[in-house]
């Protein structure tokens, strides 16, 4: 009888062609006492790390190698992997070097007393990080203190990209988890209400090869992650965004108004139909690479044609706000500027749920 598999590792990876036949041996040395497999979620690599993964399974079948072609992203990787994964307990860890895979076996041994969830911290239990700026030691601090407020788990390090979930606990959990988001431990963080969880402290290393992925994107990305997990089911970000954009269609309204009637000389009602036209146009184009941008439009026919069913979707939702507007003033509010407000306020739901279901009906992959 095949023995049960304790650990599985999941590397996701991207371009680390330079750390991964160095990591790969150093986890082999690690675990040679317990029975576990090395799962690598590579995305691809232009630089061939699954090359290297690859010759290196053929000499151990312990390591096994997927190369994902499509869905790509470092959550969608690690979700894939704890599909995949053998193992009683599944821990993920950068590929980069960066992770301390010396305390891997205190990992197992919280495993083995019932935990459901370990964390890899820098912040505590004996935890620290080389060679990071103040500056960056700062934002890292902040961005915990944001995590305990939105998130009911108190990690010291909510943001760890090397943890363990049993798969037992995980898979109750499964059908909770976004795997497009900032980072999955915040998903399950955010998933773990009553889960035992428990911290184990390693050295956070400086990257020896390749580049780091923080940006100001990815700081962004986090902000969205954690106002999606504590109010995206009152007010979905996505509704968020797409409000964003019309806001901004508004100040180009009236801007190419303004360049119509003072520059151009148009008369009112022409220059008005140009604004109204363009801001549509700003609006189809934000929306489709920015709010919907997981289902984007794209090719030439598919644009038009997705332009002309907002158009459409627009024009009903200009009349529900000059009806509600209308009827307001008529009735018990005369200010027609805060009536005008109400009904913009009610066009946009329109507007947003309408060409959700028209517009940009595609399923997410």
């Amino acid at each position: 009888m095949a023995k049960t598999v304790e650990l599985s590792v999941i590397l996701p990876t991207y371009n680390e062609a330079e750390n991964i036949h160095i990591l790969i041996p150093l986890l082999q040395k690690v675990l040679t006492k317990y029975n576990y497999e090395i799962l690598v979620m590579d995305d691809n690599s232009p630089d061939g790390t699954y090359r290297i993964v690859e010759k290196l399974a053929r000499q151990d079948n312990r390591i096994r190698c997927v190369r994902r072609m499509t869905n790509r992203g470092l959550s969608q990787a690690v979700v894939e992997g704890f599909s995949v994964a053998q193992g009683d307990a599944m821990l993920v860890m950068d590929a980069d070097m960066q992770h301390d895979e010396a305390v891997i076996p205190q990992f197992i041994e919280r495993f083995r007393a019932g935990a459901d969830l370990v964390v890899g911290t820098r912040k505590a239990h004996g935890g620290q990080i080389e060679n990071w700026s103040p500056m960056r030691r700062f934002i890292s601090w902040g961005a915990t203190k944001m995590a305990h407020f939105f998130l009911p788990q108190n990690s010291s390090d909510p943001m760890s990209g090397f943890f363990a979930v049993s798969k037992n606990f995980y898979n109750s959990i499964a059908t909770e988890i976004n795997p497009r988001g900032f980072k999955i431990l915040l998903e399950i963080l955010a998933h773990s209400h009553g889960a035992n969880m428990q911290e184990v402290g390693y050295s956070f290393r400086p990257r020896q090869f390749g580049e780091s992925k923080l940006s100001v994107s990815v700081a962004f990305t986090y902000l969205v992650a954690l106002y999606d997990l504590k109010f995206g089911r009152l007010i979905p970000v996505r509704f968020i965004k797409y409000a964003l954009v019309g806001a901004s269609g508004v100040v180009v309204n009236q801007l190419v108004l303004f360049l119509s009637r003072s520059g151009f000389k148009l008369s009112d009602a022409i220059a008005l139909g140009v604004a109204i036209e363009i801001s549509i146009l700003w609006n189809f184009v934000m929306n489709n690479y920015f709010t919907f941008k997981d289902k984007s439009l794209t090719g030439a026919a598919n644009l038009l044609w997705g332009f002309l069913k907002f158009n459409f979707v627009c024009l009903g939702g200009a009349f529900i706000n000059y009806s509600i507007t209308m009827s307001l003033v008529a009735s018990f509010m005369p200010n027609i500027y805060l009536a005008n407000l109400v009904g913009i306020g009610v066009s946009t739901i329109w507007n947003y749920f309408i060409n959700l279901q028209i517009t940009w009906k595609r399923e997410l992959d």
